[in-house]
């Protein structure tokens, strides 16, 4: 409970509720959770989950080419990293805000560094502060952001393919194929005709040995090449204008903020949401008799506006989370 809520040991309140069985009843769990998740401990406890979820701990190791983005520094990763983090905290804790709502607000926590990079006035000369984008800006939410976008890009490029993929794999639990063995799998470089990457995705995707897999990540991907590797706006690429448009499992949009809105209303969201938060409050993956309860752990999500506190405390209040060593140890005899 503690590790899952504050992310460190318990404190010496929940340690004798423990000892004096005060967990085993539902009431009893049901206080001291509430306790917990009342405390600010919990929003350390939260960041850590969405560093998880999210893969923001990559961020630790960003690198790109300092010649051609003079933008960049050690210090980007880290820059970004709290961005995102200061952004779901507020989301969380501060306006008890609906989680889609992530994919396309456009409120959000920088320092001049990252203002620079987003073409915005720095909201403060020195540190983070509160800063809301502009009502006609092409960026919002997770994926307007440098952690997602320059997290998921090459050193030197955008990637059409690596954003995709983490849409995909990250933000809606969806499986990639693995790529056949001795397929090449790099997207061709610029000639010809192909001159933007979604030409050059075209020509890529002509290979059927390649289709199956970039089918379901290049085209999610496209919708970002407005952003270069660090998260830059650009209209073009090689020249051309960059076409932004596409459709998200039958939805369509044109260009990042529809992509964002698309995310947002995709089933998988919210489903993934609950899935990656049952198995980091448990530590292990769920059994199959277990599915049933992240299923009605989805519909108390729904039915709590998609807000994330109530969501913790029905993973906490569930099966699921209380059974959790037993069913671990009953899976092993």
């Amino acid at each position: 409970l503690s590790f899952f809520l504050w992310n460190t040991t318990p404190d010496h309140e929940l340690l004798s509720a423990g000892e004096s069985g005060e967990l085993d009843t539902r009431e009893g769990l049901f206080a001291h959770a509430s306790r917990l998740v009342e405390s600010d401990r919990t929003r350390k406890g939260v960041r850590n989950f969405f560093t998880e979820f999210l893969h923001l701990y990559e961020l630790d190791h960003l690198s790109k080419d300092p010649t051609i983005f003079e933008q960049f520094n050690e210090e980007l990763g880290k820059d970004a990293m709290e961005e995102t983090l200061s952004l779901i905290e507020y989301l969380v804790f501060d306006l008890e805000a609906d989680y889609r709502e992530l994919m396309t607000t456009r409120e959000t926590f920088i320092n001049p560094r990252l203002a620079a990079i987003y073409n915005i006035p720095a909201p403060s000369p020195e540190g983070f502060a509160y800063a809301q984008l502009p009502d006609d800006a092409a960026r919002s939410g997770l994926l307007g952001q440098v952690s997602f976008l320059a997290g998921h890009s090459h050193q030197v490029s955008s990637s059409a393919t690596l954003r995709g993929k983490a849409v995909r794999t990250i933000l809606l639990c969806q499986s990639i194929p693995a790529p056949p063995v001795d397929v090449d799998t790099s997207i061709p470089e610029p000639s010809g005709n192909a001159l933007t990457l979604r030409d050059r995705v075209a020509e890529h995707l002509e290979n059927p040995a390649c289709s199956a897999c970039h089918l379901m990540t290049d085209p999610i991907g496209l919708a970002l090449e407005n952003f270069d590797s660090i998260g830059r706006w650009r209209d073009r690429d090689n020249g051309k204008l960059i076409d932004a448009s596409g459709d998200l499992d039958g939805a369509e949009y044109d260009g990042p903020i529809g992509l964002g809105e698309a995310l947002s209303e995709h089933p998988n969201l919210t489903s993934c949401l609950v899935q990656r938060m049952s198995r980091y409050a448990m530590g292990r993956l769920e059994n199959i008799q277990e599915r049933s309860i992240l299923s009605s752990l989805e519909e108390r999500f729904e039915m709590h506006g998609y807000r994330v506190q109530p969501l913790m405390m029905e993973v906490i209040m569930s099966p699921i989370f209380r059974n959790a060593g037993k069913l671990v140890e009953e899976a092993s005899e």
